[in-house]
């Protein structure tokens, strides 16, 4: 079954929806998951990275202008699982949000600051912002 992708635009901002297949299971054992990211500002791109199950990701990397959103909308039997982090490419300067739901709730949101990175940096750089279970 191939992704399906949908984009809907109201007033300026845009949302691109991916509904992913899962593994079948009885409907009393899955649950619905909703990764949504946005960006506030310019920036030269990002990157999301989400668990379609416990053990395997996928990364995408939407063109989002500034108040853009994406998602995407899946199913999983542990929703304890479900997690995503959103990267801002250089140049930064922009804000970022991720977001997980869960049958429709709202279990965690996160928001950051990246702010411009100006000339030739070697140190660490906060570029991402991470919702739910997910380590790097």
């Amino acid at each position: 079954m191939r992704p399906l992708l949908r984009g809907l635009g109201a007033a300026g901002a845009a949302a691109v929806t991916l509904a992913l297949p899962a593994v079948p299971a009885s409907a009393a054992e899955l649950h619905n998951i909703s990764y949504i990211a946005r960006v506030d500002g310019l920036g030269r791109g990002i990157s999301v990275t989400f668990k379609t199950d416990p053990v395997d990701r996928r990364t995408e990397q939407p063109r989002l202008g500034p108040g853009e959103s994406w998602e995407v909308n899946l199913v999983m039997e542990d929703p304890a699982q479900a997690g995503m982090t959103v990267r801002v490419l250089p140049p930064y300067g922009v804000g970022l949000h991720c977001e997980v739901q869960v049958d429709d709730v709202v279990v965690d949101s996160q928001d950051l600051t990246v702010p411009p990175a100006l000339g030739i940096f070697n140190g660490p750089v906060n570029d991402s912002v991470t919702c739910g279970h997910f380590n790097a």
